[in-house]
């Protein structure tokens, strides 16, 4: 048996005043190209306290390898994305974004 615990957060976004957000509300070229700056550029930094948009999970990533690849262009991998049940994410990137979330309990998962 294996045991591990679930944090639970608030996010509440007017609290995103005076931080510099970003936010891609779907997939789309300019998505693209942040996801690719950071998948290829260990050294990627950005000035966004808070990244908002679809999650690159494994379905997607293996749509971004057709492209990173030649095998599809931008505008075909952007496409190609429309067809994925996309699930939106929001990264916490400085400190100053952290008031922005509020603890709420810790769910303990036992596998």
């Amino acid at each position: 048996m294996r045991r591990g615990f679930v944090n639970v957060y608030n996010y509440d976004p007017e609290l995103e005043v005076n931080l510099n957000v970003l936010d891609f509300p779907k997939a789309s070229a300019d998505w693209v190209d942040f996801v690719m700056a950071n998948r290829m550029n260990r050294d990627y930094t950005h000035e966004y306290d808070i990244v908002k948009g679809p999650v690159a999970n494994d379905n997607v990533y293996a749509a971004f390898a057709f492209y990173e690849s030649g095998l599809l262009n931008k505008e075909q991998l952007i496409v190609e994305l429309k067809t994925y049940k996309l699930v939106n994410q929001i990264l916490l990137h400085t400190e100053n974004a952290l008031p922005t979330i509020t603890f709420i309990e810790a769910k303990e998962v036992i596998k």
